[in-house]
Protein backbone atom coordinates (compact mmCIF):
# COMPACT_ATOMS: atom_id res chain seq x y z
CA UNK A 1 0.00 0.00 0.00
CA UNK A 2 2.70 2.96 1.00
CA UNK A 3 4.70 1.74 -2.42
CA UNK A 4 1.30 2.44 -4.23
CA UNK A 5 1.07 5.92 -2.43
CA UNK A 6 4.50 6.64 -3.19
CA UNK A 7 3.59 6.01 -6.83
CA UNK A 8 1.06 7.77 -7.00
CA UNK A 9 2.56 11.00 -5.24
CA UNK A 10 5.60 10.74 -7.84
CA UNK A 11 3.75 10.15 -10.92
CA UNK A 12 0.41 11.62 -10.59
CA UNK A 13 -0.12 11.76 -14.40
CA UNK A 14 -1.08 7.65 -13.84
CA UNK A 15 -3.29 8.75 -11.37
CA UNK A 16 -5.00 11.13 -13.37
CA UNK A 17 -5.24 8.65 -16.31
CA UNK A 18 -6.57 5.90 -14.20
CA UNK A 19 -9.30 8.42 -12.77
CA UNK A 20 -10.28 9.62 -16.66
CA UNK A 21 -10.28 5.72 -17.83
CA UNK A 22 -12.67 5.04 -15.25
CA UNK A 23 -14.53 8.11 -15.91
CA UNK A 24 -14.91 7.57 -19.52
CA UNK A 25 -15.38 3.87 -19.46
CA UNK A 26 -18.47 4.75 -17.13
CA UNK A 27 -19.65 8.08 -19.34
CA UNK A 28 -19.44 5.17 -22.28
CA UNK A 29 -21.34 2.50 -20.39
CA UNK A 30 -24.25 5.38 -19.33
CA UNK A 31 -24.41 6.52 -23.00
CA UNK A 32 -24.47 2.67 -24.32
CA UNK A 33 -27.47 2.07 -22.03
CA UNK A 34 -29.39 5.54 -22.95
CA UNK A 35 -28.80 4.05 -26.06
CA UNK A 36 -30.30 0.57 -25.65
CA UNK A 37 -33.33 2.09 -23.47
CA UNK A 38 -31.90 -0.20 -20.21
CA UNK A 39 -30.59 0.87 -17.20
CA UNK A 40 -26.48 0.98 -16.92
CA UNK A 41 -24.91 -2.18 -15.18
CA UNK A 42 -22.06 -1.39 -13.31
CA UNK A 43 -19.02 -2.82 -13.28
CA UNK A 44 -19.26 -5.08 -9.55
CA UNK A 45 -22.54 -3.70 -8.89
CA UNK A 46 -24.55 -4.51 -11.95
CA UNK A 47 -27.86 -2.51 -12.15
CA UNK A 48 -28.06 -2.60 -8.56
CA UNK A 49 -27.77 1.10 -8.60
CA UNK A 50 -30.87 1.65 -10.66
CA UNK A 51 -32.98 -0.56 -8.04
CA UNK A 52 -31.61 1.29 -4.82
CA UNK A 53 -31.90 4.94 -6.79
CA UNK A 54 -35.88 3.79 -7.90
CA UNK A 55 -36.96 2.31 -4.63
CA UNK A 56 -39.81 4.59 -4.37
CA UNK A 57 -41.32 3.70 -8.01
CA UNK A 58 -39.71 0.54 -8.67
CA UNK A 59 -42.51 -0.49 -11.15
CA UNK A 60 -42.97 2.58 -12.96
CA UNK A 61 -39.03 3.01 -13.45
CA UNK A 62 -38.84 -0.43 -14.50
CA UNK A 63 -41.87 0.17 -17.17
CA UNK A 64 -40.11 3.07 -18.60
CA UNK A 65 -36.92 0.73 -19.03
CA UNK A 66 -39.10 -2.01 -20.83
CA UNK A 67 -40.64 0.87 -23.21
CA UNK A 68 -37.17 2.10 -23.74
CA UNK A 69 -35.97 -1.22 -24.48
CA UNK A 70 -38.44 -2.92 -26.93
CA UNK A 71 -40.00 -4.91 -24.20
CA UNK A 72 -37.15 -6.91 -22.99
CA UNK A 73 -33.54 -6.79 -21.49
CA UNK A 74 -31.47 -8.32 -19.37
CA UNK A 75 -31.33 -7.28 -15.51
CA UNK A 76 -27.62 -7.55 -14.66
CA UNK A 77 -27.37 -8.37 -10.73
CA UNK A 78 -24.24 -7.93 -8.66
CA UNK A 79 -20.98 -9.80 -9.76
CA UNK A 80 -21.23 -13.39 -8.18
CA UNK A 81 -24.36 -12.66 -6.59
CA UNK A 82 -26.38 -15.25 -9.58
CA UNK A 83 -29.12 -11.86 -9.71
CA UNK A 84 -29.26 -11.90 -13.31
CA UNK A 85 -32.50 -12.47 -14.70
CA UNK A 86 -34.23 -12.02 -17.73
CA UNK A 87 -37.14 -8.79 -17.80
CA UNK A 88 -40.19 -8.85 -20.40
CA UNK A 89 -43.97 -7.33 -21.32
CA UNK A 90 -43.81 -9.43 -24.46
CA UNK A 91 -46.63 -11.01 -25.20
CA UNK A 92 -45.06 -13.70 -27.53
CA UNK A 93 -42.50 -14.20 -24.59
CA UNK A 94 -45.41 -14.41 -21.87
CA UNK A 95 -47.27 -17.08 -24.25
CA UNK A 96 -43.77 -19.35 -24.84
CA UNK A 97 -43.25 -19.28 -20.94
CA UNK A 98 -46.48 -19.82 -19.51
CA UNK A 99 -47.90 -21.74 -22.92
CA UNK A 100 -46.39 -22.78 -25.69
CA UNK A 101 -43.54 -24.35 -24.04
CA UNK A 102 -44.87 -24.34 -20.44
CA UNK A 103 -42.67 -27.79 -19.81
CA UNK A 104 -39.58 -25.54 -20.32
CA UNK A 105 -39.73 -23.36 -17.36
CA UNK A 106 -40.68 -24.26 -13.84
CA UNK A 107 -41.10 -21.69 -10.94
CA UNK A 108 -37.38 -22.84 -9.39
CA UNK A 109 -35.81 -23.54 -6.57
CA UNK A 110 -34.48 -19.97 -5.73
CA UNK A 111 -38.64 -18.63 -6.13
CA UNK A 112 -39.41 -21.37 -3.97
CA UNK A 113 -36.59 -20.83 -1.16
CA UNK A 114 -37.78 -16.39 -1.38
CA UNK A 115 -41.55 -17.23 -1.16
CA UNK A 116 -41.01 -20.58 1.51
CA UNK A 117 -44.58 -18.65 3.64
CA UNK A 118 -46.07 -20.99 1.25
CA UNK A 119 -44.48 -24.46 2.26
CA UNK A 120 -43.97 -26.74 -0.38
CA UNK A 121 -47.73 -25.38 -1.71
CA UNK A 122 -49.03 -25.24 -5.25
CA UNK A 123 -47.54 -21.66 -5.75
CA UNK A 124 -44.47 -22.56 -5.47
CA UNK A 125 -44.61 -26.06 -6.93
CA UNK A 126 -42.85 -28.02 -9.75
CA UNK A 127 -42.62 -30.97 -11.54
CA UNK A 128 -44.70 -34.45 -10.32
CA UNK A 129 -45.39 -32.44 -7.18
CA UNK A 130 -47.15 -29.30 -9.14
CA UNK A 131 -49.24 -31.84 -11.03
CA UNK A 132 -50.52 -33.77 -8.17
CA UNK A 133 -51.33 -30.55 -6.28
CA UNK A 134 -52.96 -29.24 -9.11
CA UNK A 135 -55.40 -32.03 -9.15
CA UNK A 136 -56.32 -32.12 -6.07
CA UNK A 137 -56.86 -28.22 -6.49
CA UNK A 138 -58.43 -28.39 -9.66
CA UNK A 139 -60.90 -30.61 -8.09
CA UNK A 140 -61.77 -28.64 -4.99
CA UNK A 141 -62.34 -25.87 -6.93
CA UNK A 142 -64.47 -27.28 -9.65
CA UNK A 143 -66.66 -28.55 -6.53
CA UNK A 144 -70.27 -27.10 -7.31
CA UNK A 145 -70.52 -26.99 -3.26
CA UNK A 146 -66.95 -25.32 -2.47
CA UNK A 147 -67.86 -22.67 -5.36
CA UNK A 148 -71.82 -22.25 -3.91
CA UNK A 149 -69.96 -22.46 -0.49
CA UNK A 150 -67.26 -19.18 -0.95
CA UNK A 151 -70.17 -17.26 -2.95
CA UNK A 152 -72.62 -17.71 0.05
CA UNK A 153 -69.73 -16.39 2.82
CA UNK A 154 -68.99 -13.26 0.46
CA UNK A 155 -72.76 -12.74 0.15
CA UNK A 156 -72.92 -13.13 3.99
CA UNK A 157 -70.13 -11.45 5.37
CA UNK A 158 -70.85 -8.11 3.44
CA UNK A 159 -74.43 -8.41 4.96
CA UNK A 160 -73.14 -9.29 8.07
CA UNK A 161 -70.09 -6.62 8.58
CA UNK A 162 -68.78 -5.11 5.68
CA UNK A 163 -72.14 -3.18 4.91
CA UNK A 164 -72.49 -2.42 9.00
CA UNK A 165 -69.33 -1.36 9.18
CA UNK A 166 -69.40 1.87 6.30
CA UNK A 167 -72.81 2.18 7.80
CA UNK A 168 -71.39 3.29 10.93
CA UNK A 169 -68.17 4.87 9.36
CA UNK A 170 -70.89 6.76 7.48
CA UNK A 171 -72.25 8.22 10.52
CA UNK A 172 -69.52 9.17 12.01
CA UNK A 173 -69.75 12.59 10.89
CA UNK A 174 -66.92 14.37 13.25
CA UNK A 175 -65.89 17.40 10.71
CA UNK A 176 -69.68 18.36 10.30
CA UNK A 177 -69.11 17.50 6.70
CA UNK A 178 -72.06 14.27 6.27
CA UNK A 179 -69.54 11.27 6.71
CA UNK A 180 -66.56 9.62 8.31
CA UNK A 181 -62.84 8.58 7.29
CA UNK A 182 -61.54 5.36 7.19
CA UNK A 183 -58.49 3.55 5.61
CA UNK A 184 -60.81 1.76 2.99
CA UNK A 185 -57.47 -0.85 2.15
CA UNK A 186 -57.58 -1.54 5.62
CA UNK A 187 -61.48 -1.79 5.67
CA UNK A 188 -60.76 -4.80 2.62
CA UNK A 189 -58.04 -6.22 4.62
CA UNK A 190 -59.85 -7.49 7.03
CA UNK A 191 -63.20 -7.95 4.77
CA UNK A 192 -61.20 -9.99 2.71
CA UNK A 193 -59.57 -11.77 5.68
CA UNK A 194 -62.99 -12.50 7.44
CA UNK A 195 -64.02 -14.14 3.72
CA UNK A 196 -60.92 -16.30 3.12
CA UNK A 197 -60.51 -17.09 6.66
CA UNK A 198 -64.26 -18.30 6.49
CA UNK A 199 -64.28 -20.20 3.38
CA UNK A 200 -60.91 -21.71 4.46
CA UNK A 201 -61.77 -22.78 7.76
CA UNK A 202 -65.21 -22.64 8.37
CA UNK A 203 -65.03 -20.28 11.22
CA UNK A 204 -65.53 -16.71 11.79
CA UNK A 205 -62.92 -13.99 12.49
CA UNK A 206 -65.07 -11.53 12.69
CA UNK A 207 -61.99 -8.61 12.40
CA UNK A 208 -64.34 -5.90 10.89
CA UNK A 209 -67.18 -6.49 13.11
CA UNK A 210 -68.35 -3.12 14.62
CA UNK A 211 -66.98 -4.26 18.19
CA UNK A 212 -63.50 -4.96 16.61
CA UNK A 213 -63.47 -1.57 14.44
CA UNK A 214 -61.36 0.34 16.76
CA UNK A 215 -58.86 -2.61 17.86
CA UNK A 216 -55.65 -3.28 15.86
CA UNK A 217 -55.30 -5.47 12.49
CA UNK A 218 -55.81 -8.73 13.10
CA UNK A 219 -52.09 -10.73 13.40
CA UNK A 220 -53.17 -12.78 11.05
CA UNK A 221 -53.94 -10.22 8.13
CA UNK A 222 -50.74 -8.21 8.64
CA UNK A 223 -48.59 -11.14 8.98
CA UNK A 224 -49.66 -12.02 5.10
CA UNK A 225 -48.88 -8.24 4.16
CA UNK A 226 -45.09 -8.56 6.25
CA UNK A 227 -44.79 -12.04 4.26
CA UNK A 228 -45.66 -10.50 0.44
CA UNK A 229 -43.80 -7.55 1.36
CA UNK A 230 -40.49 -9.70 2.37
CA UNK A 231 -40.58 -12.00 -0.44
CA UNK A 232 -39.92 -9.14 -3.01
CA UNK A 233 -37.39 -7.47 -0.80
CA UNK A 234 -35.67 -11.42 -1.58
CA UNK A 235 -36.54 -10.58 -5.33
CA UNK A 236 -34.56 -7.42 -5.45
CA UNK A 237 -31.45 -7.69 -3.00
CA UNK A 238 -28.44 -10.55 -3.76
CA UNK A 239 -29.48 -13.31 -1.98
CA UNK A 240 -26.37 -13.94 0.09
CA UNK A 241 -27.92 -10.38 1.67
CA UNK A 242 -30.90 -11.50 2.54
CA UNK A 243 -29.49 -14.84 3.66
CA UNK A 244 -27.31 -13.20 5.95
CA UNK A 245 -29.99 -11.49 7.21
CA UNK A 246 -32.20 -14.75 7.88
CA UNK A 247 -28.56 -16.72 9.63
CA UNK A 248 -28.66 -13.23 11.94
CA UNK A 249 -32.42 -13.47 12.48
CA UNK A 250 -32.41 -9.68 11.65
CA UNK A 251 -34.60 -6.47 9.87
CA UNK A 252 -37.00 -7.87 7.58
CA UNK A 253 -35.87 -11.64 7.77
CA UNK A 254 -37.09 -11.15 11.47
CA UNK A 255 -40.27 -9.57 10.37
CA UNK A 256 -41.05 -12.52 7.63
CA UNK A 257 -39.86 -15.09 10.38
CA UNK A 258 -42.50 -13.57 13.00
CA UNK A 259 -45.28 -13.77 10.11
CA UNK A 260 -44.46 -17.41 9.73
CA UNK A 261 -44.96 -18.24 13.21
CA UNK A 262 -48.25 -16.58 13.56
CA UNK A 263 -49.40 -18.06 10.16
CA UNK A 264 -48.30 -21.53 10.44
CA UNK A 265 -49.42 -21.37 14.94
CA UNK A 266 -53.35 -20.43 12.84
CA UNK A 267 -53.36 -22.85 10.50
CA UNK A 268 -52.15 -25.40 12.49
CA UNK A 269 -54.65 -24.73 14.99
CA UNK A 270 -57.45 -25.15 13.12
CA UNK A 271 -56.12 -28.79 11.82
CA UNK A 272 -55.95 -29.51 15.13
CA UNK A 273 -59.18 -28.42 16.52
CA UNK A 274 -61.07 -30.03 13.25
CA UNK A 275 -58.91 -33.18 14.08
CA UNK A 276 -60.43 -33.36 17.16
CA UNK A 277 -64.18 -32.58 15.97
CA UNK A 278 -63.55 -35.48 13.80
CA UNK A 279 -62.57 -37.90 16.53
CA UNK A 280 -64.78 -36.97 19.30
CA UNK A 281 -68.12 -37.31 16.48
CA UNK A 282 -68.59 -33.73 17.17
CA UNK A 283 -68.21 -32.92 13.79
CA UNK A 284 -69.52 -35.91 11.03
CA UNK A 285 -69.76 -35.77 7.08
CA UNK A 286 -67.86 -33.65 4.79
CA UNK A 287 -68.03 -29.85 4.99
CA UNK A 288 -67.99 -27.75 1.58
CA UNK A 289 -65.25 -25.33 2.92
CA UNK A 290 -61.24 -25.54 1.97
CA UNK A 291 -60.03 -27.57 4.89
CA UNK A 292 -62.79 -30.02 4.81
CA UNK A 293 -62.16 -30.94 1.15
CA UNK A 294 -58.79 -31.45 1.54
CA UNK A 295 -58.66 -33.43 4.87
CA UNK A 296 -61.44 -35.52 2.75
CA UNK A 297 -58.97 -36.24 0.06
CA UNK A 298 -57.23 -39.38 0.06
CA UNK A 299 -53.96 -39.36 1.93
CA UNK A 300 -51.02 -40.77 -0.13
CA UNK A 301 -50.39 -43.79 1.57
CA UNK A 302 -46.26 -42.85 1.62
CA UNK A 303 -47.23 -39.56 3.48
CA UNK A 304 -46.94 -39.65 7.34
CA UNK A 305 -49.52 -37.48 9.41
CA UNK A 306 -47.00 -34.76 10.25
CA UNK A 307 -46.51 -34.41 6.16
CA UNK A 308 -50.56 -34.72 5.55
CA UNK A 309 -50.73 -31.54 8.00
CA UNK A 310 -47.53 -29.96 6.49
CA UNK A 311 -49.74 -30.31 2.99
CA UNK A 312 -52.80 -28.98 4.47
CA UNK A 313 -51.21 -26.11 6.05
CA UNK A 314 -49.53 -25.17 2.59
CA UNK A 315 -52.86 -25.33 0.63
CA UNK A 316 -54.45 -23.28 2.83
CA UNK A 317 -51.87 -20.78 3.50
CA UNK A 318 -51.40 -20.32 -0.12
CA UNK A 319 -54.68 -20.07 -0.31
CA UNK A 320 -54.90 -17.26 1.86
CA UNK A 321 -52.47 -15.67 -0.08
CA UNK A 322 -54.40 -15.61 -3.52
CA UNK A 323 -57.71 -15.51 -2.24
CA UNK A 324 -56.56 -12.30 0.53
CA UNK A 325 -54.13 -10.10 -0.19
CA UNK A 326 -54.92 -10.31 -4.29
CA UNK A 327 -58.64 -9.16 -3.89
CA UNK A 328 -57.52 -6.61 -1.24
CA UNK A 329 -55.21 -5.07 -3.90
CA UNK A 330 -57.55 -5.39 -6.60
CA UNK A 331 -60.66 -3.93 -4.28
CA UNK A 332 -58.40 -0.69 -3.47
CA UNK A 333 -56.95 0.01 -6.93
CA UNK A 334 -60.68 -0.36 -8.25
CA UNK A 335 -61.91 2.35 -6.02
CA UNK A 336 -59.55 4.31 -6.82
CA UNK A 337 -60.18 4.40 -10.67
CA UNK A 338 -63.56 5.30 -9.68
CA UNK A 339 -62.65 8.51 -7.24
CA UNK A 340 -60.49 9.73 -10.15
CA UNK A 341 -63.53 8.59 -13.08
CA UNK A 342 -66.15 10.02 -11.25
CA UNK A 343 -68.33 9.49 -14.78
CA UNK A 344 -67.96 5.58 -14.64
CA UNK A 345 -68.84 5.49 -10.88
CA UNK A 346 -72.41 7.11 -12.30
CA UNK A 347 -72.51 4.61 -15.36
CA UNK A 348 -72.28 1.64 -12.74
CA UNK A 349 -74.94 3.14 -10.88
CA UNK A 350 -77.02 3.45 -13.89
CA UNK A 351 -76.40 -0.29 -14.63
CA UNK A 352 -77.09 -1.10 -10.68
CA UNK A 353 -80.48 0.64 -10.43
CA UNK A 354 -81.67 -2.11 -13.00
CA UNK A 355 -80.52 -4.80 -10.95
CA UNK A 356 -82.25 -6.52 -8.42
CA UNK A 357 -81.02 -6.72 -4.50
CA UNK A 358 -80.27 -10.39 -2.99
CA UNK A 359 -81.44 -8.37 0.54
CA UNK A 360 -81.37 -5.42 2.41
CA UNK A 361 -79.56 -4.35 5.76
CA UNK A 362 -80.83 -2.29 8.26
CA UNK A 363 -79.33 1.19 8.06
CA UNK A 364 -79.06 3.73 11.76
CA UNK A 365 -80.15 6.39 9.93
CA UNK A 366 -83.85 4.25 9.26
CA UNK A 367 -82.97 3.32 5.54
CA UNK A 368 -82.40 -0.14 3.69
CA UNK A 369 -79.01 -0.54 2.25
CA UNK A 370 -79.36 -3.13 -0.82
CA UNK A 371 -76.28 -6.07 -0.75
CA UNK A 372 -76.31 -7.86 -4.15
CA UNK A 373 -75.02 -11.59 -4.47
CA UNK A 374 -72.92 -13.23 -7.59
CA UNK A 375 -75.97 -14.23 -9.89
CA UNK A 376 -77.98 -10.72 -9.11
CA UNK A 377 -74.45 -9.22 -10.65
CA UNK A 378 -74.70 -11.56 -13.48
CA UNK A 379 -76.05 -8.94 -16.30
CA UNK A 380 -73.90 -5.91 -15.04
CA UNK A 381 -71.63 -6.21 -18.11
CA UNK A 382 -70.37 -2.68 -17.31
CA UNK A 383 -69.31 -3.29 -13.92
CA UNK A 384 -67.33 -6.32 -15.24
CA UNK A 385 -65.77 -4.26 -17.70
CA UNK A 386 -64.71 -1.48 -14.84
CA UNK A 387 -63.31 -4.72 -12.91
CA UNK A 388 -60.95 -5.82 -15.99
CA UNK A 389 -59.63 -2.07 -16.59
CA UNK A 390 -58.45 -2.29 -13.02
CA UNK A 391 -56.83 -5.27 -13.25
CA UNK A 392 -55.45 -4.14 -16.18
CA UNK A 393 -53.68 -1.12 -15.02
CA UNK A 394 -52.87 -2.32 -11.87
CA UNK A 395 -52.38 -5.72 -12.08
CA UNK A 396 -52.34 -7.55 -7.92
CA UNK A 397 -49.69 -9.55 -8.86
CA UNK A 398 -47.54 -7.16 -11.08
CA UNK A 399 -44.71 -9.88 -11.63
CA UNK A 400 -44.30 -13.50 -12.77
CA UNK A 401 -41.21 -15.44 -12.37
CA UNK A 402 -39.83 -18.28 -14.15
CA UNK A 403 -36.73 -20.35 -14.46
CA UNK A 404 -36.03 -22.56 -17.63
CA UNK A 405 -35.38 -26.62 -17.23
CA UNK A 406 -33.62 -26.70 -20.90
CA UNK A 407 -31.67 -24.01 -23.18
CA UNK A 408 -34.07 -22.67 -24.72
CA UNK A 409 -34.78 -19.60 -26.85
CA UNK A 410 -37.38 -16.82 -25.79
CA UNK A 411 -39.09 -15.43 -28.57
CA UNK A 412 -36.12 -15.39 -30.67
CA UNK A 413 -32.56 -16.32 -30.90
CA UNK A 414 -31.59 -12.68 -29.13
CA UNK A 415 -32.84 -14.25 -26.09
CA UNK A 416 -31.10 -17.68 -25.13
CA UNK A 417 -31.83 -18.74 -22.16
CA UNK A 418 -29.58 -21.64 -20.27
CA UNK A 419 -30.91 -24.31 -18.19
CA UNK A 420 -31.21 -22.26 -14.34
CA UNK A 421 -31.64 -19.31 -15.86
CA UNK A 422 -34.42 -16.83 -14.42
CA UNK A 423 -37.07 -15.15 -16.50
CA UNK A 424 -39.97 -12.61 -15.13
CA UNK A 425 -42.72 -10.63 -16.68
CA UNK A 426 -44.55 -7.93 -15.64
CA UNK A 427 -48.03 -7.38 -16.49
CA UNK A 428 -47.74 -4.05 -15.11
CA UNK A 429 -45.65 -2.63 -17.64
CA UNK A 430 -47.18 -4.91 -20.12
CA UNK A 431 -50.89 -3.31 -20.24
CA UNK A 432 -49.14 0.05 -19.96
CA UNK A 433 -47.35 -0.08 -22.88
CA UNK A 434 -50.75 -0.35 -24.99
CA UNK A 435 -51.50 3.08 -24.33
CA UNK A 436 -52.58 5.53 -21.82
CA UNK A 437 -54.86 4.34 -18.82
CA UNK A 438 -58.53 4.63 -19.67
CA UNK A 439 -61.65 4.18 -17.42
CA UNK A 440 -63.18 1.17 -18.53
CA UNK A 441 -62.69 -1.66 -21.45
CA UNK A 442 -66.21 -0.22 -22.78
CA UNK A 443 -64.66 3.22 -22.83
CA UNK A 444 -61.80 2.27 -24.54
CA UNK A 445 -63.64 0.13 -27.17
CA UNK A 446 -66.46 3.17 -27.65
CA UNK A 447 -68.96 1.49 -25.46
CA UNK A 448 -69.01 -2.00 -28.02
CA UNK A 449 -68.80 -4.89 -25.78
CA UNK A 450 -65.25 -6.41 -23.65
CA UNK A 451 -63.01 -7.02 -26.25
CA UNK A 452 -61.48 -10.66 -25.66
CA UNK A 453 -58.11 -10.69 -25.46
CA UNK A 454 -55.57 -13.90 -25.51
CA UNK A 455 -54.55 -14.70 -21.61
CA UNK A 456 -51.38 -14.18 -22.66
CA UNK A 457 -51.77 -10.95 -23.14
CA UNK A 458 -54.16 -10.55 -20.49
CA UNK A 459 -52.11 -12.22 -17.99
CA UNK A 460 -53.77 -11.08 -14.85
CA UNK A 461 -55.02 -14.58 -14.03
CA UNK A 462 -51.78 -16.34 -15.84
CA UNK A 463 -52.16 -18.69 -18.43
CA UNK A 464 -51.29 -21.81 -19.98
CA UNK A 465 -51.79 -24.90 -17.41
CA UNK A 466 -50.77 -22.48 -14.15
CA UNK A 467 -53.87 -20.47 -15.37
CA UNK A 468 -55.96 -19.28 -11.92
CA UNK A 469 -58.45 -21.55 -10.60
CA UNK A 470 -60.43 -19.32 -8.13
CA UNK A 471 -60.44 -16.89 -11.69
CA UNK A 472 -63.90 -16.29 -11.71
CA UNK A 473 -64.37 -16.23 -7.56
CA UNK A 474 -62.04 -13.78 -7.46
CA UNK A 475 -63.50 -11.87 -9.86
CA UNK A 476 -67.15 -12.59 -7.79
CA UNK A 477 -65.53 -10.97 -4.42
CA UNK A 478 -64.17 -8.07 -6.43
CA UNK A 479 -68.00 -6.85 -7.28
CA UNK A 480 -69.09 -6.57 -3.69
CA UNK A 481 -68.14 -3.66 -4.67
CA UNK A 482 -71.19 -3.11 -6.03
CA UNK A 483 -72.87 -2.87 -2.54
CA UNK A 484 -70.39 -0.19 -1.29
CA UNK A 485 -71.19 1.73 -4.52
CA UNK A 486 -75.15 2.00 -4.61
CA UNK A 487 -75.44 1.98 -0.91
CA UNK A 488 -72.38 4.57 -0.12
CA UNK A 489 -70.41 7.62 -1.65
CA UNK A 490 -66.55 6.95 -1.30
CA UNK A 491 -64.35 10.46 -1.79
CA UNK A 492 -60.84 10.33 -1.32
CA UNK A 493 -59.47 12.52 1.42
CA UNK A 494 -57.73 15.64 -0.02
CA UNK A 495 -53.83 15.85 -0.09
CA UNK A 496 -52.71 12.40 -0.64
CA UNK A 497 -51.04 10.26 -3.30
CA UNK A 498 -51.49 7.04 -3.78
CA UNK A 499 -48.71 4.83 -4.55
CA UNK A 500 -48.22 1.24 -5.22
CA UNK A 501 -45.71 -0.32 -2.76
CA UNK A 502 -42.71 -2.51 -3.36
CA UNK A 503 -44.00 -6.01 -3.08
CA UNK A 504 -44.65 -9.24 -4.83
CA UNK A 505 -48.49 -8.04 -4.18
CA UNK A 506 -49.62 -4.44 -5.43
CA UNK A 507 -50.79 -2.96 -1.88
CA UNK A 508 -50.36 0.87 -1.65
CA UNK A 509 -47.62 2.65 0.67
CA UNK A 510 -49.71 4.02 3.20
CA UNK A 511 -53.38 3.23 2.46
CA UNK A 512 -55.80 5.28 0.80
CA UNK A 513 -58.25 7.70 3.24
CA UNK A 514 -61.55 8.12 1.89
CA UNK A 515 -64.69 9.76 3.67
CA UNK A 516 -67.88 7.61 3.70
CA UNK A 517 -71.19 9.32 3.23
CA UNK A 518 -74.48 7.66 2.74
CA UNK A 519 -76.08 7.82 -0.58
CA UNK A 520 -79.55 9.96 -0.84
CA UNK A 521 -80.88 8.32 -3.82
CA UNK A 522 -80.02 4.88 -4.40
Amino acid sequence: MGALRSLALSYPEFLVAALCFVSLSALRLAVHARRQGTPVSWPVVGMLPFVLANLGRLLDATTDALRGSGCTFVFRGPWLARADFLLTCDPAAVQHCLASNHGGYDKGRDFAEMLDVVGDGLLVADAASWARQRHVAATVFGTPAFRFFVLSTMARQTTRLLVPFLDRAAADDREGDGGGVVDLEGVFMRYSLDVSYASAFLADLDTLSVAAADAPGPPFGQATRVASESALFRHIVPAWWWRLLRWLNVGAERRLAEAKAVLHEFVYREIAERKSRLATGSQSGEGSDLLSLYMAWPRDPGMSERQRDQFLRDSAVGYMFAAKDLIVAALTWFFYMLCTHPHVEVKILDELRSVQPTTTVASTGGAEHAVFDSNALQPASYLHAAVLETLRLFPPAPFEEKEAVATCCLTAPRWPRAPGSSSASTPWAGWRGYGAATATSSDRNGGCPILAESSHKFAVFNCGPRSCLGKNLGLSNIKIAAAILYNFQVERVDGQVLEPQNSVVLHTKNGMRVRIKRRQAA
